[in-house]
């Protein structure tokens, strides 16, 4: 037998061996724990910015569904609130309130925050002789003839993210 073959059949592995394999498999580890950190991050702000589109969602949902299932004849409005009588909930009122847009139900007393964050709220509404009003009802001064229908309802939200315009018809019926 020769050398080298003795040498083969009892070698192990040299310090210097272990230590190159632990360095390595330090490396691959660190490089795996930072892709990992990075992968948790991007999923929370992700999550983050999901519910916050959820929730602005389901507030125009909402107020979508309330104009639209409300009486027009008894909407009431000015530059920064709504107020309606909804068929089957009665009196809703829509206004902003500390940076929230806020649903009240005032014969419960119930008030809900639908978003926060809101920077403006702007409300508009259309008549159906095609002219578009800050405050309904109009004035007796603004009405010659017969006085217009509200024929929908424009909401303008100033967020944070960006601005929001949903116009909304009302169950008016217009006469031709």
């Amino acid at each position: 037998m020769t050398r080298a073959q003795q040498r083969n059949s009892q070698a192990g592995l040299t310090l210097i061996e272990v230590l190159v394999a632990l360095a390595l498999f330090s490396l691959v580890g660190l490089a795996g724990f930072s892709m990992l950190d990075t992968i948790l991050r991007v999923q929370s702000g992700t999550e983050g910015r999901l519910e916050r589109l959820a929730a602005i969602d389901r507030a125009l949902v909402l107020f979508v569904r309330d104009v639209q299932e409300s009486d027009p004849a008894a909407l009431r409005q000015d530059s920064g609130s709504l107020a309606l009588l909804r068929v089957g909930t009665g009196p809703v009122s829509y206004q902003l309130s500390d940076g929230v847009f806020i649903r009240s139900l005032p014969r419960s007393g119930f008030e809900q925050a639908l978003i926060d964050g809101v920077q403006d709220l702007q409300l508009r509404s259309l008549s159906s002789n095609g002219i578009w009003h800050d405050a309904w009802p109009l004035d007796e001064a603004q009405v010659i003839g017969l006085p217009p229908t509200l024929i929908a309802v424009e909401v303008t939200l100033d967020l944070r993210e960006g601005n929001i315009t949903r116009l909304v018809e009302t169950s008016a019926e217009v006469t031709p």
